[in-house]
């Protein structure tokens, strides 16, 4: 081979390597983005409560976006506490606005009035409950049994 075709190939070389480097770095700061700027969609979180086991009335989600306090009242103080038994903890999102995704539960067994709440932000579900207004009643886990 002559010295101008080593040459050539030595370009080619480098130039693939060049177009796999930026492709995985344009794959990767996609991917991180997502993490810190992504949503959790309405569907992300129905999907996740069915997860759990939870059927929902078709139609009934609401999307609010909520301020997470500054100082937690003695009740915020409780919510976290249940949030951090579910792997969750609200403190690291104080100040924060954050989306809340409400649903009404069809199988909350006892429970007429039951709804599931699911908090997004930043392309991750931070916390959530399912509850009941009836007068009897009751906030859990997603699992439906920690509170």
């Amino acid at each position: 081979m002559s010295r101008k075709n080593k040459i050539g190939i030595k370009q080619v070389a480098l130039f693939v390597t060049a177009v796999v480097i930026t492709v995985f770095l344009i794959n990767f700061t996609i991917g991180y983005l997502k993490g810190v700027f992504g949503s959790v969609s309405a569907e992300d979180a129905a999907d996740f409560l069915a997860g759990y086991g939870w059927e929902l009335e078709a139609g009934s989600c609401i999307q609010e976006e909520v301020v997470i306090p500054k100082v937690f009242s003695e009740v915020y103080e409780r919510y976290n506490a249940l949030q951090i038994k579910q792997g969750y903890d609200l403190t690291k999102y104080k100040t924060d606005t954050v989306i809340r995704y409400t649903f009404r539960v069809k199988n909350f067994e006892g429970y007429e009035n039951a709804c599931a709440h699911v908090l997004a932000k930043g392309g991750k579900i931070i916390g959530g409950d399912v509850c009941s207004s009836d007068l009897s009643g009751i906030i859990t886990g997603f699992d439906g049994k920690t509170s």
